[in-house]
């Protein structure tokens, strides 16, 4: 039943545009396809009668895009032109070609609309691989959607780090340099804020001193084990902050979203893959405050002595009464990383997200 919610979902929401309000990002299907991970399937139609009230109809083309398309990176005036150049694409090739093509010639823009280019390709991905062999048009052409907009929303930012700093995760994170909060942002939302960061003296050389904390028997971590440092870093900021929570959600969903992808990619596009993501999320910090880091207690006061997997179940009904978009991914993405880690600051972030935004309605 969820998939065919899923679709019914897409199929709805297949002619609304990528951004409303001049720069929000349309999360219609990441969210519904994040309802049903959740449990949240019978949500979903009501949800989308909601939400589709918000959005604005599909850009059209302008001009169209060929083998010119490095030169229109970034260019969100032609939403419309890269959807239609991506579908052209998956018409011509299977949906793991097409991402593997795409997904390194964006990877460097991944802090596209404050991540959320890689964020829906992520949920695409997911439902395309849980679909088999052959998976519905309606979820193909949502990949291509998700690609095009991150095209559209290309964005990078400073630093060339490797896997080699001296610096794991959570210290590299303390360190880094930080924005006046009084300096203007160029441009509106996390997107603007993070267009700062260019200017900001001794970020690159931070991101730099990033590097993952070794196994106990000296050997490199899997891109996996590396992701699982960088999203509980990012937790323990997003737990810590009050400030800025909506910022700090993208530093731990958008590295979630990279890990959904993983499986589809060569070892050393995962390998890049994750660096760029810490390069995302260091950035997040930078541009809006420096963390206070959770306790230990901050996850013994929200577990208490109920079992954590009743913990989980909780916040995600919680979730998914609450409504907003934002808090359906983040505690959909925190359960699933939780479950690898067992690390309950993912679900102390997860609560205290949901409680410092307001219900959707």
């Amino acid at each position: 039943m969820a998939d065919d919610v899923l679709l019914d979902a897409l199929d709805r929401l297949r002619d609304t545009g990528p951004e409303f309000g001049g720069f929000l990002a349309n999360h219609g299907p990441m969210a519904a396809e994040a309802l049903t991970r959740i449990g949240g399937a019978d949500a979903v139609p009501g949800w989308v009668d909601g939400y589709r009230t918000r959005l604005l109809p599909a850009p059209e083309v302008i001009r169209g895009i060929g083998t010119d398309w490095r030169e229109h990176l970034g260019d969100e005036r032609l939403f419309g032109d890269w959807t239609a150049h991506l579908r052209r694409d998956a018409q011509e090739m299977s949906w793991r070609e097409l991402l593997l093509l795409w997904w390194p010639r964006l990877l460097p823009g991944l802090a596209a609309s404050a991540t959320h280019g890689v964020i829906r390709v992520a949920h695409a991905v997911r439902s395309l691989r849980s679909a088999g062999d052959r998976p519905d048009p309606l979820l193909v052409d949502e990949l291509a959607q998700g690609l095009g907009f991150w095209a559209a929303r290309y964005q990078t930012v400073p630093g060339n780090p490797g896997l080699d700093g001296p610096l794991d995760a959570v210290s590299a994170t303390t360190r880094l340099p930080r924005l006046d909060p009084a300096e203007p942002s160029d441009g509106p939302g996390v997107g603007g804020r993070l267009r700062n960061v260019d200017r900001l003296p001794g970020l690159p050389a931070a991101l730099d001193a990033w590097g993952p904390a070794q196994r106990p028997d000296a050997s490199a971590p899997s891109p996996d084990e590396v992701l699982d440092e960088l999203i509980g870093a990012a937790a323990r900021v997003l737990a810590a902050r009050s400030d800025a929570p909506i910022a700090f959600c993208h530093a731990v969903t958008a590295p979630a979203a990279v890990r959904l992808v993983l499986p589809e990619l060569p070892v050393e596009l995962q390998r890049s893959s994750v660096v760029v993501s810490w390069q995302a999320v260091g950035a997040i910090v930078a541009a809006f405050a420096a963390p206070r880091l959770s306790t230990e207690a901050d996850a013994a006061a929200l577990v208490g002595d109920a079992a954590p997997d009743t913990v989980v179940a909780s916040l995600q009904a919680r979730s998914i009464e609450h409504g907003d978009e934002h808090v359906i991914k983040l505690t959909e993405a925190a359960g699933r990383e939780f479950r690898r880690t067992g690390d309950t600051t993912l679900l102390v972030a997860a609560d205290r997200f949901r409680d410092r935004v307001p219900p959707a309605g």
